[in-house]
């Protein structure tokens, strides 16, 4: 992966597909990191959006836009790191959603800083080292 590249989250994507996301700083952010080919993705992101997706035409515009960005892939090593994530918060009592520590375990594993507007990814962040991307 090149330097400056960032893991965009399903809350920063979300943000950025609003219509009422005017001066969003993680919507100019998103913005910005297209221009530059900048952003990364993984299979946890794009499923999570597919759930919000109301259409075939609109999930069909998803599915030929991700594959242009970098990815980061859930290997056998990232989902290993996910279980022991799970592990270490959930007996600190933190309850995260799977979907959130797979996408945390995959910008930890690859290095790469995770965007995002999720009070989960924070929560993450106070026990393990995940770089939070702060624009």
């Amino acid at each position: 992966m090149s330097d400056g590249v960032v893991l965009v989250d399903t809350s920063a994507w979300i943000e950025f597909f609003r219509k009422d996301q005017t001066g969003s700083v993680i919507a100019v952010e998103v913005e910005r990191l297209l221009c530059e080919d900048l952003i990364v993705t993984t299979e946890p992101v794009l499923v999570e959006l597919a759930a919000g997706v109301r259409s075939k035409k609109s999930l069909a515009q998803l599915r030929e836009m991700f594959p242009s960005f970098h990815e980061a892939r859930v290997t056998e090593q990232v989902w290993s790191a996910a279980t022991e994530n799970v592990y270490l918060l959930s007996s600190k009592g933190s309850t995260i959603p799977l979907a959130d520590h797979l996408i945390a375990a995959v910008s930890m594993s690859y290095r790469i800083p995770l965007l995002h507007l999720d009070k989960h990814f924070g929560q993450i962040a106070s026990v393990l080292p995940l770089e939070e991307h702060v624009p």
